[in-house]
């Protein structure tokens, strides 16, 4: 039976994801719509799921087009973050609004981007607290940033020996950010450079977090021509009329077409590997996909 070439072909199912999945990768790779693809597909299994997303939200709404069942939502702005993870520092939501909200105070927040960072972890955790049994997908902030949010917590534990700051770095390692209770999927493109930083993101990622990389997702990979459509295409294009001349037309884009597969494989090949964990491939589209097809093709290859 012939496959489907939209259809990303179908692998060994992976090993399951954490309750907490951190999505990272460069910016313009579809990292959201991979992330909004992963929660619906959590939500769509009828697990539900809670995608989230920093800042306004807006991407994350785009991405996932409509309200799915089962779906939560949610957008943490840093600012917010930082007033709900300060509280119980202070002991108080109202003490704490007072004292960050000190004129003094406002410019040290800003210098120390390490508070918000700690503060948008801590949030994440309480929607995963808060959401025990459903799946809860976390799109990062782009590859440049993501190491950092993500070492921030065992930063603070170490410089700080004890004390309230220490309290919260120890609780995000313990119930966070620790293998078995979060996963890590990068988002990368099927380009030898973008691989090479993106397997750099992957060591990274498990020599300084802890965390290994359970999905490596490529996206907009090319789809290889099917052999006897070139074949048909060359045998027309012998014909001396219009359809020979299209036909030879034709030839020519499938055959640079099949160049390309082969340069993308190569790549894969030399830069991942075939048997990578977690190497999951997803087609390239016409039109940017909505995260209920790429949930279908996440599903498909088992990495949903």
């Amino acid at each position: 039976m012939q496959t489907d070439p939209a259809v990303p072909q179908r692998r060994k199912a992976h090993a399951a994801l954490a309750p907490a999945v951190f999505v990272t990768g460069k910016g313009g790779v579809g990292k959201t719509t991979v992330a909004a693809g992963l929660a619906l597909a959590a939500a769509q299994a009828d697990d539900g799921a809670v995608l989230v997303e920093f800042g306004d939200g807006e991407a994350g709404k785009r991405a996932l087009g409509h309200k799915p069942r089962n779906l939560s939502h949610v957008a943490i702005r840093p600012q917010q973050a930082v007033l709900s993870a300060a509280a119980p520092l202070f002991g108080s939501a109202t003490l704490a609004k007072l004292a960050l909200g000190n004129f003094a105070m406002r410019p040290l927040i800003q210098a120390a981007p390490a508070i918000r960072e700690l503060a948008v972890l801590e949030l994440a955790r309480q929607v995963v607290a808060k959401h025990p049994g459903r799946r809860v997908v976390i799109d990062m902030p782009a590859t440049g940033h993501s190491i950092a949010w993500l070492k921030v917590a065992q930063q603070g534990r170490e410089l700080t020996g004890t004390g309230p700051i220490h309290d919260l770095c120890d609780r995000l390692l313990r119930e966070l950010l620790q293998p078995g209770q979060a996963s890590i999927v990068v988002v990368t493109l099927p380009e030898r450079l973008v691989l090479n930083e993106t397997l750099s993101l992957c060591r990274a990622l498990e020599n300084e977090i802890g965390l290994d990389v359970d999905r490596l997702v490529v996206n907009r990979v090319p789809t290889m021509p099917p052999a006897a459509a070139l074949i048909d295409a060359r045998r027309l294009a012998e014909r001396d009329d219009a359809i020979g001349a299209a036909a030879g037309k034709l030839s020519d884009l499938l055959t640079v077409r099949a160049s390309v597969w082969s340069q993308v494989v190569d790549s894969l090949q030399q830069g991942v590997g075939p048997g990578a964990n977690g190497l999951t491939l997803l087609p390239q589209a016409p039109a940017d996909p909505t995260a209920s097809t790429v949930a279908e093709w996440l599903r498909h290859n088992g990495a949903a």
